[in-house]
């Protein structure tokens, strides 16, 4: 019965690793398309400047965090 307690707990392991790689790639490709499209939408250089580089940080910030929960 231990192995089989084993067994479950690898595979909800791998779920969650799974889960955890999946949110940090759609968050980064979410946050990488808004940032090339603000270089678009916004007016006046700053304001494309701002976006552009705050979307990125949000996409790092994000991919840390869940680095930091896989462990």
């Amino acid at each position: 019965m231990n192995s089989a307690d084993s067994s479950l707990a690898n595979l909800l392991k791998r779920i969650g690793i799974a889960s955890a790689n999946l949110v940090e790639a759609l968050s980064t490709g979410i946050c990488s398309v808004a940032a090339f499209t603000s270089l678009f939408v916004l007016e006046g250089w700053g304001g494309k400047l701002t976006g552009f580089i705050g979307f990125f940080v949000l996409a790092y910030l994000i991919a840390w965090a869940v680095d930091k929960v896989k462990g």
